[in-house]
């Protein structure tokens, strides 16, 4: 096998067990800190607070990694970090501890994700592979423990989800060192050392009118979606589902994910990000109206078929509309500023406002305010022209 087959193999890997790591326990945090007698304004405050932290840090981590000549070293203590801080949380009650917590996870964190996809463009750049096609393994680790993570909790209680987190976080940092790739072509592809200050970078990223109108569309379309994201789980146990089926949920949303991401690359050659990113906006406005119409169990099962594949779509356009637009040798830096800086900076105001509102009227109300939020998010990304 040579290098190039090899490193989209180990690369595959690593977002399988990150999709492991994050089916084991994602679905279910929220339901953590309930058991823990949280309320939902205290839910909203510990993404406030973690949104404020990932803020601070994602373009600091961000600008790291593109002027680093190894960023792969960074993205793996972050990882590691990170298993060992949700091991730590697991076996925490009080409030002010769990804050604590949760802010340092998401500041040694902040830098995982836009150094994931920089490596996955670094390696991508040598095959002739999309970004779906990769994305789509985390989606699959995720389908397979989403709804065994759920089922074990249920019998053994939820310390099976953050076991399961961090076995899956500790295994892709250790993947991660597998890949091989030279400095000078590590460099290359997620930017080679900056000599611009990190206003500088963040000002040259701004000063992009595509990317200005990217980051008004997603700003909105996060802000009014965040709730739903955050509660949808208590939603469900309100409904009288169980932890099975919030698992199942998330297990059936990965699994649809599988076909959507290779459908996605094939859209995104065919129409362009810009159309694709507004056909994900469309597509979830009407699986939360479906919702809203029919508020059962039933329908949200049925609905996060669609929800797989607007994920997908919404997933696939985005990177790719982020790699055609950022400046030359920034990459990293703009990846992390859109999606951890933007997205934290929404979560700190959306978190306790979305808190607040599931503790006065629940969470059906939420599912309105997320498909709002779509359709603006969609006339936003209709004054973008399509690139083909």
């Amino acid at each position: 096998m040579s290098i190039t087959k090899r490193n989209l193999s180990i690369l595959r890997s690593y977002y399988f067990l990150l999709g492991v790591g994050g089916g084991f326990l994602s679905p279910f945090l929220a339901l953590f800190f309930k058991q823990q007698g949280l309320s939902g304004t205290q839910i909203g405050l510990l993404s406030t607070f973690a949104g404020l932290a990932a803020l601070i840090a994602a373009p600091i981590w961000g600008r790291l990694s593109d002027a680093a000549s190894k960023p792969r070293r960074l993205l793996q203590f972050e990882l590691l970090a990170s298993a060992c801080l949700m091991l730590v949380l697991s076996q925490q009650a009080a409030f002010g501890l769990i804050a604590v917590i949760v802010v340092l996870d998401a500041f040694l964190n902040a830098g995982s994700s836009p150094s994931s996809d920089a490596l996955a463009l670094a390696v991508l750049s040598k095959v002739q592979s999309g970004f779906g096609s990769v994305r789509l393994f985390a989606s699959l680790g995720w389908a397979i423990t989403a709804f065994v993570s759920g089922w074990l909790s249920e019998r053994f209680g939820l310390i099976v989800a953050f076991v399961g987190y961090a076995i899956g976080y500790i295994s892709g940092s250790g993947s991660v060192g597998l890949i091989r790739l030279s400095s000078k072509n590590t460099a290359t592809q997620t930017g080679e050392r900056p000599k611009r200050s990190l206003r500088q970078s963040t000002r040259l990223v701004l000063s992009d009118p595509r990317l200005r109108r990217l980051a008004l569309a997603l700003g909105i379309f996060l802000f009014m979606m965040y709730g739903l994201r955050s509660f949808e789980g208590l939603y469900l146990k309100q409904l009288g589902a169980g932890e099975a089926i919030v698992g199942l949920m998330s297990t059936i949303g990965a699994t649809i994910e599988l076909p959507g991401m290779l459908w996605a690359d094939r859209l995104v050659r065919r129409y362009g990000a810009v159309r694709l990113l507004r056909y994900s906006f469309l597509l979830e406005a009407v699986r939360l109206t479906g919702v809203l119409l029919v508020p059962s169990v039933p329908t949200l099962v049925i609905m996060r078929v669609v929800g797989g594949f607007s994920f997908s779509w919404y997933v696939v356009a985005v990177f790719t509309f982020i790699i055609e637009a950022a400046p030359e040798r920034q990459v990293t830096t703009t990846l992390a500023l859109f999606n951890v800086t933007l997205a934290s900076f929404i979560r700190m105001i959306a978190a306790p406002i979305s808190g607040f509102i599931f503790d006065q009227v629940g969470g059906y109300w939420l599912y309105a305010l997320g498909a709002i939020g779509s359709l603006v998010a969609w006339v936003v990304m209709k004054t973008l022209k399509s690139e083909k």
